[in-house]
């Protein structure tokens, strides 16, 4: 009786496991571009100014073509069938 009791609660933590790994996934997933662009404008901004400042209007003039690439494909996956 006390080993299936045991078995049962390893696999509850293996199953919180999997749920967290998961939710780091889609984290990483959706804001990886995102904090990645900013983290680079910030090093920019440590060695150039400038440059950073050129980097982030970049950035900003090519946020609604990467939006439209994204709804694009979001529509395309829903119509996968």
């Amino acid at each position: 009786m006390k080993m299936r009791k045991k078995h049962a609660v390893m696999m509850e933590y293996v199953i919180i496991a999997v749920l967290v790994a998961a939710a780091v996934v889609v984290a990483v997933i959706m804001f990886g571009k995102n904090v990645s662009s900013e983290m680079n404008v910030a090093t920019k901004s440590m060695s150039d100014a400038k440059g950073a400042a050129n980097y982030q209007k970049n950035i900003e003039k090519n946020a609604e073509q990467d939006i439209k690439k994204a709804n694009e494909h979001e529509k395309s996956m829903h119509n996968y069938k």
